[in-house]
C-alpha cells in the first residue's frame, strides 16, 4: 500500500540553498537563454526555466513542483527520435522538455549547451538539473522576461524592486496577478519622520487611548495620492479580471496577505508601526503594519472595517462587516488575517514567530478565535457587509468532510491489507508445499492438493481485487483532499 497518502505534507521541500557556484549573467539576449534554468542570486536563488516556445519564464520551487513544471511543458517524441537523439543529441530542440510517448512518458531536459539529453526519473533528479545547469540572472535582468499566466509564483517573494519602480506578485483563486508601479522617495521620507507616538494634554486624553493612536496611522497625509493610486489600481484589474463586490474586497486583501512579513522588525524589537505607506514602499510588516494598510483599503472600499486585537497574543488582525451570525462571537465583523494568506473570513489555527501559520489538524477551529485571547474592537466604522462567509465556510466544511472519510477508510484498509497479506503468506506455503511434492517425484500428493491450492488462489484474488479498488477509492478521496485544501490555502 506504498501508494496511499492521507496528508498533502508528502512533497520534499527545498530550503537553505546557497548559490554561489554559477556563473553571473550580466546583459544577454533572452534568445541566447531559450531553455536555460535561471537562478536569481541576488534574492534567494529562486529558479526559473526559460521555455524556448513562448521565451516565458516559469517558476520551478520545490523540486516536485520543478518536476511537474517541466513535465507539463514537455513535448512527445517516438522511440526512433528518442534513440537519434540519445545519440547524437537533440540541437535542434535546445532546451526542450522531451517525453517518451512509448515508454511510459519518461521525461527528458536537452541542456541548450551541449545538446544532451538528461533524464527526469524523479523531482531529486529534476533538482538536481536546476544545481548543474543554473546560470545566475540579476533581478533587473531576469524582469526583462515576462513571466507565463501558467506560471506558479514563489512564496518567498513577491517584489521585485528597482529604484521607485515596484513590480508586486501575489496570487488569488490560485491565479498569479502582477502589478507594476512607482512609489515616490520623498513621500517615503516624510512618513518616516511623521510622529509614530501619540501625545496628548493630562485631563485632556481620550476614552481610549489605543484607539486614537492607531487612528493616526490610518490617516493619509495631504500630500499622499499613492496609498490609493495604487488601491484604485487594484480595483481596476479586479474589474477588468471579471470580480465585482466581495470578489473585488477579496482580491485587495490577498495583495495586503502577500507583502512579506517583517521577521527582521520583530526579532529587533521595533514596536513603532509603519504608515500604510510605509509598508507598500518596503514591501513589508508585521501585524499592525499590514492590518493598517488593510482596514484604511477596506473603508476606501466602502466596507465597514475595524482592527482586531488580541492582547493575549499579541496579534492584530483586520475585521471587515459582516451579518452578525456569521461574524466573530457576534461582534459583526469577519476576521481577516494579514500576515499570511487565508480566505477572507478565517482564523488562523496558529500564530508562530508573530505569524501565522496552516495547521491541518485543526481544520474544525477555522471560524473561532478562542485560541488567540480576548478580542478587543479598535478603529471600529460601519459599512458594506461582506456576504461570502457562506461560500467559504461551505469550502471549509467539504474539506473536514473529506478528511473525515480518509481517517474513517484508513482502518478498513490496514484490515484488509493484513488479511490480504496473511492470505498471500499461506498461499506461499501452499506453493512451496506443491512443488516440494512435485521435486520429489511425489505427483499423486501434488495433483490431490491442487484444488486446495487453486480454490485459495482464487480467494486471494478476490481479496486483491476488492483491495485494489478499495486503494483506487482511497487514493482519490487523498487526491480531492490535497487539491481542495490546497486551493482552499493557495498552496
Amino acid at each position: 500500500m506504498n501508494n496511499l497518502f492521507t496528508s498533502k505534507y508528502w512533497v520534499i521541500i527545498m530550503v537553505g540553498l546557497i548559490y554561489l557556484s554559477w556563473p553571473f549573467l550580466t546583459v544577454q539576449a533572452v534568445a541566447d537563454l531559450s531553455g536555460r534554468i535561471l537562478l536569481q542570486v541576488e534574492s534567494h536563488g529562486e529558479a526559473w526555466y526559460l521555455n524556448p516556445v513562448n521565451k516565458q519564464r516559469y517558476y520551478l520551487g520545490r523540486p516536485d513542483d520543478a518536476f511537474h513544471v517541466m513535465r507539463d511543458l514537455g513535448l512527445g517524441i517516438s522511440e526512433i527520435s528518442y534513440n537519434q537523439f540519445k545519440k547524437s543529441g537533440a540541437s535542434s530542440l535546445k532546451g526542450r522538455i522531451l517525453l517518451r510517448v512509448q515508454a511510459n512518458g519518461e521525461a527528458y531536459y536537452v541542456n541548450p549547451l551541449d545538446n544532451h539529453l538528461n533524464y527526469l526519473g524523479r523531482p531529486a533528479d529534476a533538482f538536481s538539473l536546476m544545481r548543474e545547469f543554473g546560470l545566475g540572472i540579476s533581478n533587473s535582468n531576469l524582469e526583462k522576461i515576462s513571466i507565463s499566466s501558467d506560471s506558479a509564483l514563489p512564496v518567498n517573494i513577491n517584489f521585485l524592486k528597482t529604484g521607485s519602480n515596484y513590480h508586486y506578485l501575489w496570487q488569488y483563486n490560485n491565479q498569479p496577478y502582477y502589478l507594476d508601479v512607482q512609489l515616490s522617495p520623498e513621500l517615503y521620507q516624510s512618513y518616516s519622520a511623521s510622529p509614530k507616538i501619540y501625545t496628548y494634554f493630562i485631563g485632556s486624553e481620550p476614552s481610549d487611548i489605543r484607539d486614537a493612536f492607531y487612528g493616526m496611522f490610518l490617516e493619509l497625509r495631504s500630500d499622499d495620492q499613492e496609498t490609493i493610486n495604487v488601491l484604485n489600481r487594484l480595483s481596476s484589474l479586479a474589474q477588468n479580471i471579471g470580480l465585482s463586490g466581495d470578489e473585488q474586497m477579496a482580491f485587495v486583501m490577498s495583495f495586503v496577505q502577500y507583502l512579506p512579513y517583517d521577521h527582521e522588525k520583530l526579532a529587533a524589537g521595533n514596536n513603532n508601526p509603519y504608515y500604510p505607506f510605509e509598508t507598500l514602499y518596503l514591501d513589508k510588516g508585521v501585524c499592525a503594519d499590514k492590518t493598517f494598510l488593510a482596514v484604511l483599503w477596506l473603508r476606501r472600499l466602502g466596507y465597514g472595517a475595524a482592527i482586531l486585537d488580541f492582547p493575549d497574543s499579541n496579534h492584530s488582525a483586520a475585521g471587515v462587516a459582516c451579518p452578525a451570525v456569521d461574524s466573530l462571537s457576534g461582534s459583526g465583523y469577519c476576521y481577516i488575517e494579514t500576515t499570511n494568506y487565508f480566505p477572507v473570513g478565517v482564523v488562523p489555527p496558529n500564530i508562530t514567530g508573530g505569524q501565522a501559520v496552516i495547521d491541518e489538524s485543526q481544520l474544525d477551529l477555522l471560524f473561532k478565535a478562542d485560541r488567540l485571547g480576548k478580542m478587543e474592537i479598535k478603529q471600529s466604522t460601519s459599512g458594506k457587509l461582506f456576504q461570502g462567509m457562506k461560500t467559504v465556510k461551505a469550502k471549509a466544511a467539504n474539506i473536514l468532510s473529506l478528511r473525515s472519510q480518509l481517517d474513517q477508510a484508513k482502518p478498513a484498509l490496514d484490515i484488509q491489507k493484513a488479511s490480504l497479506d496473511a492470505s498471500y503468506a499461506s498461499l506461499s506455503s501452499q506453493l512451496e508445499e506443491l512443488m516440494a511434492y512435485k521435486n520429489s517425484g511425489d505427483i499423486a500428493t501434488y495433483n490431490y492438493l491442487i484444488p486446495a491450492y487453486d480454490k485459495a488462489r482464487q480467494l486471494y484474488e478476490s481479496q486483491l481485487k476488492n483491495y485494489t479498488a478499495a486503494v483506487t477509492e482511497y487514493n482519490q478521496l487523498a487526491q480531492d483532499f490535497n487539491q481542495s485544501y490546497s486551493n482552499f490555502y493557495q498552496q
